[in-house]
């Protein structure tokens, strides 16, 4: 038996005019549509894709199309508001909107096959003789056929395994036998590829078509255009219940959208102006009017669905292993086969050989893990470029994270008050320093002018703000001069001495925090001490990758040493490198290699390209650059470094799953094999047995493929690296 792995529909021109008649409602119960659609006779008709269509309608749970009986199931919230929509949406279908298969292109498997010979198998005891076996010589001849057309073109592989295996059933004059072996073999390659086709089911979901028009302002008019008619800079109008076409920023408007396809996050998200949005991204509730900074195929979801085909093209080593063991296979059952005969001269027995082989449950369950890792991973906003992304992950050893914007938010942040002078105070301090610094944009000035507003610090009356370029500021207060900056700004050029306050300094500094320091009247006035906070869970996902077997965790940064390795002391880090230009990162990646380690490298900017380039598996965080995006192996949806964690675990799994379903298919085929050859088990037997541990082997791949609940769910509790 072989299943074929589904690849992305093509895009094949349809005949011009409306390619659907009116579709009729067949039956109706609340929150369920069953109608009737012509154009489900359409001949190649890309049914995966129609059901993304309908399925992208709001309200809409699941959709079930059936094209021999021309029908489509649509199960809804049971709104009112909802059904005018799908019914809308199927009336709306046209040529433009629908997709057919090129030739070769793998539809969804057919049931009709497996009923034809069913129904042949029970009317054998009442039709003629001949007319019987005729029957059933046709049923049987396509397997027939292709087991020759393989042996002719490919050599030995399964398809003649199973092709020997009916034959012998004809030759030993036993009809009934061989239809019922070939109705086996029917029924486990349905449900074998339907159950691969269930493992890519969420990786095609991503691959959502684009809406056929936009909304578009024109010449001071909202105007409906065709969707590769959007431009850069337009102004697109979405509404309530629409699909955002473009990635773009809010220029008007308000709106709660639902980013779950994009990001993996379920909860809505209020947009209001200068705020960006994704494509792909479904408006809930409200208006917006959205400036487009990409179209077409630069959207995130186009190059999400460019990256999700890519994937499916790209068999992980084992995968090739796999298939490659799984062939050979095929030479030891004939060799088994050979075997039997020749000891037991009985064709009965040696097509139970035949019957049985190590080839389908070896070859498929490594595609399915992958895929369906790959599906859950996708469900849960981890993006994994193909099985061997998967593969190198699992054996990574040494995880390196860039600092900045990985294990912390990228956001500096208020820590510490802390007053100097006789009779200060930290409220009295702030509010100084929060009036003087509001004048600058410097992200310290803005981070301690955020602190005053947050905790509602009076405004200081002061005079001119004077900016000392990379040192600090100073303002004129109740006729005394303020200064704050650098330690060097205040003791180097004003001489103003911190000497005798050098043990809080450590402190801080020590805590991985930057200080500032302020001045009243040439005297030290406080420090205050800001931090790029830790993310919530940061310590959370140290930990379970070393549970997951991690033997190395490396942190680099251009911050300066003792504030470093005050992040990484909090962390648990086995080794700190600070001070680091952005060159320097893919060497210390080099390094690393060079003494045997397996490195996954974790960053987000521009300047993490190369290091990403560099490691053996790159992971690229939520609002990474697209440089760093693109030369990841691993991209997170979601901006949670917990996700990194859930992958390695995911990818863990995968493997496992690889190596046990290759154990039991071995084994249990083993056991089949005996009994073959010893007579104990018929041809029919066989093939039930067989194909039953080939589908179940398949289920329990899909069925332990996921991520784990309780890692997933990103943490809220804060990490307090002090």
């Amino acid at each position: 038996m072989r299943a074929e792995l589904p690849v992305p529909a093509a895009q094949v021109p349809l005949p011009e005019g409306r390619a659907a008649r009116r579709s009729q409602i067949a039956h109706e119960i609340p929150g369920r549509l069953r109608l009737r659609l012509p154009l489900l006779g359409l001949p190649g008709l890309d049914t995966d894709h129609l059901n993304r269509l309908l399925r992208a309608t709001r309200g809409v749970s699941s959709v079930r199309i059936n094209p021999a009986a021309i029908s489509v199931v649509v199960c809804h919230d049971g709104l009112p508001g909802t059904r005018k929509r799908v019914l809308d949406r199927l009336a709306g279908l046209d040529h433009g909107q629908l997709r057919l298969r090129r030739p070769g292109e793998v539809s969804a498997p057919s049931v009709l096959p497996l009923a034809g010979r069913l129904a042949l198998l029970a009317a054998m005891p009442i039709l003629p003789a001949r007319v019987a076996q005729a029957a059933t010589l046709a049923a049987i001849a396509p397997r027939i056929l292709r087991g020759a057309r393989s042996l002719l073109t490919e050599g030995v592989t399964v398809e003649v395994l199973d092709s020997l295996a009916v034959s012998l059933g004809v030759a030993r004059g036993s009809f009934a036998t061989a239809l019922t072996t070939d109705m086996m073999m029917e029924t486990g390659e349905y449900l074998e590829e339907t159950t691969i086709r269930q493992s890519g089911a969420l990786l095609q979901e991503l691959l959502m078509p684009n809406p056929d028009t936009a909304w578009v302002e024109r010449g001071g008019e909202v105007v409906e255009l065709p969707f590769a008619q959007v431009c850069e800079g337009d102004i697109v109008v979405v509404h309530a219940g629409e699909l955002v076409p473009v990635d773009g920023v809010v220029r008007a408007g308000h709106a709660q959208i639902n980013q779950a396809s994009i990001t993996g996050e379920s909860l809505p998200e209020a947009k209001a102006p200068g705020d960006p949005v994704i494509a792909g991204s479904l408006i809930e509730s409200g208006t917006l009017r959205i400036e487009a900074q990409q179209v077409g195929p630069e959207t995130t979801t186009a190059r999400i669905a460019a990256l999700i085909r890519d994937a499916l093209d790209q068999p992980s080593e084992t995968e090739k292993r796999a298939e490659r063991h799984a062939d050979r296979q095929v030479y030891m059952t004939l060799g088994l086969g050979a075997a039997t005969l020749a000891a037991t001269r009985d064709l009965r027995r040696l097509s139970s050989v035949f019957l049985v082989d190590y080839a389908c449950p070896i070859k498929l369950s490594a595609p399915v893990a992958v895929r369906a890792t790959m599906s859950r991973a996708a469900a849960r906003g981890i993006l994994i470029k193909g099985g061997p992304s998967i593969e190198k992950l699992s054996e990574v050893d040494t995880f390196v994270f860039d600092k900045t914007g990985t294990l912390t938010r990228g956001e500096v942040m208020v820590t510490d008050v802390v007053p100097l002078g006789r009779g200060g105070s930290d409220a009295g301090l702030l509010a100084l320093a929060a009036s003087v610094e509001e004048h600058s944009q410097h992200p310290l000035a803005r981070a301690i002018a955020a602190e005053g507003r947050l905790r509602g610090m009076p405004h200081v009356a002061h005079g001119d703000v004077s900016f000392e370029t990379g040192h600090g500021l100073r303002a004129e207060v109740d006729g005394q001069t303020v200064m704050i900056g650098s330690r060097h700004f205040l003791e180097d050029l004003a001489g103003v001495g911190f000497a005798r306050h050098e043990d809080r300094i450590e402190t801080l500094v020590n805590e991985g925090k930057m200080v500032l320091f302020v001045a009243i009247g040439g005297r030290p006035a406080g420090l205050i001490a800001l931090r790029d906070e830790l993310r919530a869970d940061a310590r959370c996902t140290v930990d379970r990758l070393r549970n997951a077997g991690v033997r190395r965790l490396v942190m680099l940064t251009g911050d300066r040493r003792n504030r470093a390795e005050g992040f990484g002391d909090v962390l648990g880090f086995d080794e700190v490198h600070a001070e680091l230009r952005p060159e320097d990162k893919a060497g210390i990646l080099r390094g690393l290699q060079a003494q045997g380690c397996k490195v996954a490298f974790v960053g987000d900017g521009i300047n993490d390209a190369p290091a990403l380039a560099t490691a053996n598996v790159g992971f690229s965080m939520a609002q990474g650059a697209d440089i760093a995006r693109a030369a990841a192996d691993i991209t997170l949806l979601e901006d949670r470094i917990g996700a990194v964690a859930d992958a390695r675990d995911a990818a863990d799994r995968a493997m496992q799953i690889i190596r046990t379903n290759t154990d039991l298919a071995l084994g249990i085929n083993t056991g089949l094999f005996v009994a073959a050859s010893t007579g104990y088990l018929p041809p029919v037997a066989a093939s039930v047995m067989h194909n039953g541990t080939t589908f179940g082997l398949l289920l329990a791949a899909l069925a332990r493929a996921g991520l784990p609940r309780s890692a997933a769910r990103p943490l809220s509790a804060p990490v307090d690296a002090s």
